[in-house]
């Protein structure tokens, strides 16, 4: 979350590189990456100028998002689906959030606990198959929905970013 404003300052073509090199090494070497771009003589031309200014000993490659449609339960908790149903998320929460914002914020520590959530609905969808397991998901939907609307009734911080991302948003 600390990095959204120096990622936000970025032009256009650096926030794609940064968010290529980025998926590339991992999300551990944001700072390293912004320090690399701030005393950067130039421009960078792609990732891979970027990842060589990098003390990188072994750069992981992003992990393939599977296919959920390919008949195989996904084998990761967290993927790049969940990645990016949750940036949309945020997007449509803060329409004039830029993209690179929302991805560098579901990236961020503060957002993990909400990341752990989508990727875990998305499991716990994906293995629903009975009317025992569909209730008792609902059921507990329905329940912390409850929760999070007393949450947001007892902040008027909360009130206030809800009416202002959801204007259809009505307190109980």
């Amino acid at each position: 979350m600390r990095h959204v404003d120096a990622i936000q300052s970025l032009e256009g073509n650096q926030r794609a590189i940064l968010a290529k090199a980025i998926a590339q090494v991992g999300l551990v070497y944001v700072p390293n990456c912004l320090a690399a771009i701030k005393n950067s003589s130039g421009p960078f031309q792609s990732e891979t100028d970027l990842i060589a200014l990098l003390d990188v000993i072994e750069t992981p490659k992003a992990e393939a998002v599977e296919d959920v449609s390919s008949g195989e339960a996904p084998d990761q908790d967290v993927e790049g689906i969940d990645m990016d149903y949750l940036a949309s998320l945020l997007l449509k929460c803060y329409s004039d959030m830029p993209q690179a914002t929302a991805d560098a914020l579901v990236g961020s520590d503060v957002m993990a606990p909400s990341l752990r959530v989508v990727s875990t609905t998305r499991l716990a969808l994906w293995d629903a198959k009975s009317d025992f397991v569909i209730t008792a998901l609902y059921t507990l939907f329905e329940e912390k929905l409850d929760e999070i609307e007393k949450i947001i009734a007892n902040n008027p911080a909360f009130v206030k970013a809800m009416q202002l991302s959801r204007p259809d948003w009505k307190p109980n």
